[in-house]
């Protein structure tokens, strides 16, 4: 069940001033350098250092009673109180929610890194949404998580016509550079989701955390399938490999894998902000705000046919890239944040049709000196011309203004569903937020959904892991029902229905 990784194109590539870029990347991201003994800024994830200093912290405010606008609840299921919910997708009637962990290495404890039976994928039959049972697990090695998962009916390949899963596995058990820990990408046959079986994986090598987020798309073309995926921080300065950065291969965040054949999924191409920008470009940027950093490869959106993808590079903007010969990706151009911008790219929803993108800026500083005030938010970008696309809209919860005394809560964007010219979006705090985006240039909030806040499943309560607020993580959209699939960290998976006449 091991896959592999091929590199046809560019296999000892040389990296863009290499020696340059590192140093200023050194001291620009000091969580990249690599230190004696592993330590949180070594080891974590930006989410999880966020979280690692609100369990250091007590937090009694904050809305707990939920709401609602233009919207109506369906159905509700807890997944027995585990906590540490991670994203969540539907597929025929199905719902998989992912789980998330991480260690606390300033303590040696790895209590946030949570073990079976609390860890895995949640498998939830919703075909009587107003009361989803919980049938199933795809359980990910010991010592990972399993954030972000996609599931899919194969199109092409040998396992065509049967339903698969792909899991994106990170390490949170101990230390990045512990190859006894997996991580990379676990796929499932779930064409029976009451008993799914694993039937492939490929391992992304050390020294990063893993595959962090994914997307899934077929090539027509190709007659191919391609899971487009995120390896953050693979370009961080490390002294403890032979290529200098944290990825041992010398890889970029950016990975395209084959996974046409589920059973063997091969790793076709790569990029990085350092090692693949042109050198007409100015990239890799300085980074503005509490947690500046311009070589942060969180996320990758591609577009419905697969030839085209936005990776979300956090402060150094979203980058196109032409992935119409799969082995060999093309820079395009990329979004530029304003002066005073914190920045912080986390995801983004792409309209091929309108040549409009969609991004969340994921920024949990109410306010930074030097950068506009405020959590991050949605921004339209007009990409018709991928070497500059402008800025033409944004749209901010009221809570997210940095207007508000809003006391306990994270109340910045996360994720985004595009369904038409409607915008789903999870605001953490803020809930679920439906967004009419048909103007662009004047997008209009049609409703919302705010899950009542429920205790994070850390004990004791002060040194909680989460705040006990709503944390809602993902969203998803079933088109055939209209339903709306929500995560939340604490309280599990919410099932909602538009009552407005447009969602009716």
């Amino acid at each position: 069940m091991s896959g592999s990784i091929v590199r046809p194109h560019r296999p000892h590539r040389p990296r863009r001033a290499v020696t340059a870029v590192l140093a200023v990347l050194a001291s620009l991201v000091v969580a990249g350098v690599a230190v004696a003994a592993p330590s949180n800024d070594d080891e974590l994830s930006k989410d999880g250092k966020h979280r690692l200093v609100q369990a250091n912290t007590t937090y009694d405010g904050g809305s707990k009673s939920g709401s609602s606008f233009n919207m109506a609840l369906v159905g509700h299921n807890d997944l027995g109180g585990r906590g540490f919910n991670g994203d969540v997708t539907v597929h025929k009637k199905f719902a998989y929610i992912g789980h998330w962990g991480f260690s606390d290495w300033a303590t040696g404890n790895s209590r946030f890194c949570p073990e079976a039976p609390k860890n895995g994928v949640a498998v939830v039959d919703a075909s009587t949404p107003s009361a989803p049972v919980r049938v199933a697990t795809l359980q990910n090695p010991e010592g990972t998580s399993a954030e972000d998962v996609n599931v899919f009916t194969a199109r092409y390949g040998p396992l065509a016509g049967r339903d698969i899963a792909a899991v994106g596995i990170q390490v949170c058990g101990g230390s990045r550079s512990d190859m006894g820990f997996f991580r990379g990408v676990q796929l499932f046959d779930v064409t029976d989701p009451r008993a799914p079986r694993e039937i492939g994986r490929l391992n992304t090598g050390c020294c990063t955390r893993g595959l962090h987020e994914t997307d899934v798309e077929h090539r027509t073309d190709l007659s191919k399938t391609f899971l487009y995926a995120s390896v953050p921080a693979s370009e961080y300065p490390d002294t403890a490999t032979a290529s200098g950065v944290r990825d041992e291969g010398g890889r970029g965040d950016f990975r395209l894998i084959d996974i046409t054949d589920p059973r063997s999924p091969v790793e076709v191409s790569d990029w990085g902000v350092v090692g693949d920008t042109p050198t007409d470009d100015t990239l890799p940027v300085a980074g503005l705000g509490c947690d500046p950093d311009p070589i942060y490869g969180h996320s990758v959106s591609p577009s419905e046919d697969g030839k085209l993808a936005f990776v979300a590079y956090w402060d150094s903007g979203f980058i196109a890239l032409d992935l119409t010969d799969p082995a060999n990706p093309v820079y395009r151009g990329r979004t530029v944040y304003p002066a005073d911008a914190d920045g912080d790219g986390h995801s983004s929803s792409y309209d091929a049709g309108r040549k409009l993108l969609f991004t969340a800026d994921e920024d949990f500083c109410k306010s930074t000196a030097g950068a506009e005030p405020g959590f991050g938010y949605l921004r339209i970008f007009d990409a018709a011309n991928l070497a500059s696309p402008q800025q033409i809209g944004s749209y901010r919860t009221p809570n997210s203004s940095g207007t508000k005394d809003v006391a306990a809560g994270d109340y910045t964007i996360h994720l985004t569903e595009l369904v038409g010219t409607t915008l789903y979006a999870s605001w953490y705090s803020d809930g679920l937020r439906v967004i009419d985006v048909a103007d662009a240039r004047h997008p209009v909030e049609v409703a919302n959904f705010v899950p009542p806040a429920g205790q994070n499943p850390v004990k004791p309560a002060q040194r909680s892991v989460l705040t006990n607020t709503t944390q809602v993580w993902g969203v998803a959209v079933d088109e055939a029902t209209g339903l709306v699939y929500l995560s939340d960290m604490n309280t599990g998976l919410w099932i909602v229905r538009r009552t407005d006449a447009a969602g009716g």
